[in-house]
């Protein structure tokens, strides 16, 4: 049998996304994350005993790669040594080869695959003999369609695995759609394993042979909500299994609260702080959005104390504490379709069709485009699929009513 753990998109030394004016002790959680949970990866295999890891592409968040990860991860790698543990490792676009100058050398046991598909072999304590395909990115943008350079399964290997970075055609992702391929292509090598990295959700997308994503090993921004980690890999004569670990120590959540029948501060305030008191567990921090839902009771004070942040500020005074839950964000749910704005009113046929226009999908792409073509925006902006179109529009129109005023109807439809 052989026994392997597949990881990607650790992004070492990466900030989180929008966040700002935290406690120390918050900071430093976040600091440590990406680290914390590659320490993790390395404390499983040795625990295992496994025969090698995979590391496959964007080990570091930027092409630069501070001094800092570079030792941290070294000094990882000096542990898996001490263990006669192998690691293959590949860099994808966030971490592509450049400069390698300013490169600190890893021990002997870490195999580095560079630009070109290339095969390295392993030779596991009960004999069998393990081909590992792949690539690292020498750019950012690496558009070719690498997968027509992988081989076919060398019929030496007893088992042969593919690490590729990439983008899966025909799934539904913001992730830049780097070295594409089908699985349709990755199914002709005949490989007994395919170990993908790039997309930060991890998804299974075939079983025979497995074609996995991991997702990434901690999430960064209320965008990689949910459990983050790697999978430990079986395989043997009777087939493979994998099991996924949890590596993340911050954990982003997003959770609904009615308020129904609600109107004055205390009983909202007395109802989050219950809702996040539920939230708090053993195992790892957490960094909550709350959205506040059936808010129509509520006072134009309280709205208004709510909007600017001052409920947010208040459930976000809370002591030291390991793990912790911290209040990132508090929403309300738009209740536009019951406030008409003034220039509704004024100019009711032409705001019909400027909505109706800007919801349509190429409109709204091809107005957006210019933001979503600065490098990295991917990772920042949601994806601009049906759900988020609307709540732009939604937004947008919220956004309209706070700045020209309005009135009440109950005739207003949305």
């Amino acid at each position: 049998m052989v026994k392997f753990i597949h990881a990607a998109d650790l992004h070492l030394d990466s900030p989180f996304i929008g966040l700002k004016s935290l406690p120390e002790f918050i900071w430093n959680a976040i600091y440590l994350s990406t680290f914390s949970a590659l320490t993790k990866i390395v404390d499983s295999a040795i625990t295992n005993q496994v025969d090698f890891i995979c590391l496959v592409g964007d080990i570091y968040d930027t092409d630069e790669r501070s001094v800092k990860a570079q030792a941290y991860l070294r000094n990882e790698m000096e542990r898996l040594n001490s263990m006669n543990i192998p690691v293959y490792l590949l860099h994808g676009n966030h971490d592509y080869i450049e400069n390698t100058g300013l490169h600190l050398d890893m021990p002997q046991n870490v195999f580095l695959f560079n630009e070109t598909v290339e095969t390295k072999w392993l030779t596991t304590k009960e004999g069998e003999q393990i081909a590992i395909t792949g690539f690292s990115y020498d750019k950012r943008w690496v558009l070719e369609r690498k997968i027509v350079d992988y081989p076919e399964k060398n019929p030496r290997a007893t088992y042969q695995l593919g690490l590729l970075h990439g983008f899966s055609e025909g799934i539904d992702s913001e992730h830049g759609k780097y070295a594409p391929f089908s699985l349709v292509e990755l199914k002709s090598k005949k490989y007994d394993y395919w170990a993908l990295g790039h997309i930060h959700k991890r998804q299974q997308l075939a079983t025979n042979p497995p074609i996995v994503y991991p997702g990434n090993t901690q999430g960064r921004s209320s965008k990689e909500s949910g459990e983050k980690g790697f999978e430990l890999v079986k395989i043997s004569e009777s087939g493979i299994v994998s099991e996924f670990c949890p590596s993340a120590t911050i954990q982003w959540k997003t959770i609904e609260l009615s308020v129904k029948d609600k109107k004055n501060l205390d009983e909202v305030y007395k109802a989050v702080k219950e809702s996040v008191a539920e939230q708090k567990n053993d195992s790892y921090s957490l960094f909550l959005s709350i959205r506040l839902t059936d808010s129509e009771s509520l006072l134009e004070g309280v709205i208004k104390k709510i909007k600017q942040g001052e409920l947010v500020e208040a459930l976000q005074q809370i002591p030291k504490a390991d793990p912790f839950v911290w209040v990132h964000k508090i929403e309300l749910e738009s209740v536009v379709e019951n406030h008409v704005p003034a220039i509704q009113k004024l100019f009711p046929d032409e705001w019909i069709k400027v909505k109706n226009e800007l919801e349509k999908e190429f409109l709204f792409n091809e107005t957006t485009n210019p933001l979503f073509d600065f490098p990295g925006m991917e990772e920042i902006i949601e994806t601009r699929e049906e759900r988020y179109r609307k709540k732009i529009m939604t937004n947008a129109k919220e956004l309209v009513r706070n700045q020209l005023g309005f009135e009440r109807s109950d005739k207003f439809e949305n």
